[in-house]
């Protein structure tokens, strides 16, 4: 019987289906890998935007509370008024009812808490306080300036495994690591600016200035 010569072209050998698999097997590990790359650069992208904004909210956050200062001091939990309008101290403040963990860098009150239609029956001011707690830089506001064991108290951290976080507080022409102005007290100024100083990871260290109403008068 005589075989068709079109019947003898037809098909793959079995070399051309091996060569065609290895072919395939070599451009579907290069698109996996491009895969791979592509997504871990988007990972590492999206973690660096999120630090830098981050960053940038220590920055606003900073300047929007000091340029409020009010000239109020505060009663704690227990009852008592605080002995002053504005302190600070490098080393942590000791308020009283602050944890050991804690080392409040600097408290005070400010104006400028929203309160759209007046709706709520309470004043603008709202008592800040900027500490730092097993490396993280927390910011902590209490609704009310003068607090009770019910007063709700929120806390946002703004900067994650950061070192040598500190605090530096200008007056005259020196930073000083210590600030205090007690209620009544003509003779205490508040700080012309305060400056925070730390170190966050892939950023090295950062320093962050903020300019108060005594700054600016």
């Amino acid at each position: 019987m005589m075989t068709h010569p079109a019947d003898q072209s037809a098909g793959f050998s079995l070399l051309e289906v091996l060569i065609a698999t290895f072919v395939f097997a070599v451009i579907g590990t290069i698109s996996v890998a491009l895969l791979a790359s592509t997504l871990t650069a988007r990972d590492v992208n999206e973690k660096a935007l999120a630090r830098s904004a981050g960053l940038d909210r220590v920055r606003v956050l900073l300047r929007e509370d000091l340029g409020q200062l009010a000239d109020r001091t505060v009663r704690g939990a227990d009852g008592y008024p605080r002995s002053y309008v504005f302190a600070g101290d490098n080393a942590g403040l000791r308020l009283g009812d602050d944890a050991e963990a804690e080392r409040i860098l600097f408290a005070f009150t400010r104006h400028g808490r929203a309160n759209p239609g007046y709706i709520r029956a309470r004043s603008s001011l709202i008592h800040v306080e900027y500490l730092v707690r097993g490396g993280q830089l927390i910011r902590r506001a209490s609704d009310y300036p003068d607090m009770t064991g019910e007063t709700r108290q929120s806390e946002q951290v703004l900067a994650d495994r950061a070192e040598a976080i500190a605090a530096d507080f200008y007056f005259g022409v020196n930073w000083r690591s210590q600030a205090l102005r007690r209620p009544g007290s003509e003779n205490e100024a508040f700080p012309r600016a305060v400056r925070l100083r730390f170190t966050a990871p892939d950023f090295g260290a950062l320093e962050f200035i903020a300019v108060t109403p005594e700054g600016l008068s």
